[in-house]
């Protein structure tokens, strides 16, 4: 398992608190730590805001949870979740999407945030990525 960034501090705040409880016990002193924690469900965590992409182009077409996105390189699948709103987007709809790029199984994956078209906006995750 990766850990990120922030996974990876808060964890090492952990250890830090677990060492000063340990010592405190050994030692008969007193010791207190502080740890904030942000719980998020699972499914946020495949989105990384440091792999934050914009992607520009149009529907090719639509699959449960999938947008099939052509931009001049070529097709990429765009994942949206849970997200049921394929009347907004019939292909040949251009569109902008906010999305996280990762790799996976040796292929691109793209996670969908936010989905722009000449209508609106569609957001799916918050500004941390977490599932609205």
């Amino acid at each position: 398992m990766r850990l990120s960034n922030n996974q990876f501090r808060l964890l090492g705040v952990m250890v830090i608190g677990v060492a000063c409880s340990i010592i405190a016990g050994k030692n008969s002193a007193t010791a207190t730590a502080s740890v904030s924690a942000r719980i998020v469900p699972r499914s946020a965590l495949d989105y990384d805001l440091s792999n934050e992409v914009l992607l520009q182009g149009q529907v090719v077409t639509r699959e449960p949870g999938i947008i099939v996105l052509r931009l001049t390189a070529g097709t990429v699948r765009v994942d949206t979740g849970s997200w049921a709103g394929s009347e907004l987007l019939r292909p040949g709809t251009r569109i902008e999407v906010v999305a996280s790029r990762r790799q996976e199984d040796g292929h691109q994956r793209f996670v969908a945030r936010e989905i722009r078209y000449s209508g609106g906006a569609v957001v799916l995750r918050d500004a941390q990525g977490v599932p609205l």
